[in-house]
């Protein structure tokens, strides 16, 4: 009988013990930080590429392809450099080479920039001339430039004006 007692005692006593597990508030629950991206751009470096240009001398309009090489200077918001370029137009048979000096403003991926230098053309004999330029460069990738740009390049000795666009792919080192 006392096993009976001792027994029936233990189950009436876990029965009314108190659900130790759970509580009466409501948990809180924090909301996850979500980290931010930002993109650190950084131009600077140097840099070699392709690029395929059109070209209107004097109303005649002519396509051509060549290489360009240069390097750029990140100064924050401010970016400087200059940049050297060879392209060939197999008609008229004639070669352009040029230096430029670059400035531009560091937007991110994207570099708006201003160009001004000079042109040697190998038509006529060969004539040096200026140009000025503007273009437009993205960071496809942390190495990968994709850029357009749009030149101006007078040439006195012939009176000549060339206007011309070019698209070209650079790889940044």
């Amino acid at each position: 009988m006392i096993k009976k007692f001792l027994f029936s005692t233990a189950i009436a006593a876990v029965a009314a013990m108190p659900a130790i597990a759970g509580s009466v508030e409501d948990p809180i629950v924090e909301p996850p930080v979500m980290p931010v991206y930002e993109y650190e751009s950084d131009w600077s470096g140097a840099y070699f590429g392709l690029h395929g240009t059109y070209a209107d001398f004097g109303g005649a309009p002519f396509w051509g392809g060549g290489a360009h090489a240069g390097y750029l200077a990140d100064m924050g918001d401010i970016v400087v450099g200059g940049e050297v370029h060879g392209t060939y137009i197999p008609t008229p048979n004639e070669g352009w080479f040029g230096a430029n000096l670059l400035l531009g403003y560091d937007a991110g991926k994207v570099l708006p920039h201003a160009t001004v230098g000079v042109a040697y053309s190998t038509a006529l004999g060969g004539e040096f001339g200026y140009g000025a330029g503007a273009g437009l460069s993205v960071m496809a990738t942390d190495n990968i430039m994709i850029t357009g740009r749009y030149n101006y390049t007078w040439l006195p000795g012939s009176a000549t004006t060339v206007h011309s666009g070019s698209v070209g792919l650079s790889y940044k080192f």
